[in-house]
């Protein structure tokens, strides 16, 4: 029997700039090679199909951060990986500084990683010992939020 995810937590971490920015000249590009090949309006109307069809590509590809709970367990997605959040140490938002040691590749540069532009970032220690990557860096709109999904799914702590 298939049963349905509950999502305690979403987030989509949607292109940036630059990304827009080259789907933007690619339209024109479209646009000005074929109006000149074969007019005007079939330059237009390829250019606002191929502008549409990357932009499209562009969101529904866009790596998503979901807090789940499947069955009796909860999980923590992050693009293709997914982990217990049972095996969820402690998970805290970094300093700029932090941040920019993550984005530069001396900070543990055995973590997983999913840094998306500015986004202020939140580090994940893993308790898992088979676990290859002690430390998850996730880029976040939301890092409170994402940070309290991440702290009720694991329930309340018994000292």
């Amino acid at each position: 029997m298939h049963h349905t995810p509950i999502v305690i937590y979403r987030e989509r971490l949607l292109p940036g700039v630059t990304i827009l920015v080259l789907g933007f000249g690619l339209f024109l590009m479209v646009g000005i090679a074929y109006s000149a090949a074969f007019g005007s309006l079939i330059g237009i109307v390829l250019a606002l199909c191929v502008g549409t069809v990357y932009f499209i590509v562009a969101i529904a590809t866009a790596p998503q951060i979901r807090v789940e709970a499947n069955s009796d367990q909860l999980f923590l997605s992050a693009g293709r990986a997914r982990i217990n959040t049972a095996m969820i140490g402690s998970a805290h938002q970094l300093t700029p500084s932090e941040q920019r040691e993550v984005q530069l590749g001396t900070r543990n540069d055995t973590a997983f990683t999913l840094i998306k532009g500015k986004l202020p970032v939140v580090e994940l220690s893993i308790s898992d010992s088979l676990d290859p990557h002690r430390y998850w860096y996730l880029s976040s709109h939301s890092p409170e939020n994402l940070i309290r999904a991440i702290s009720c799914a694991q329930g309340p702590k018994i000292s």
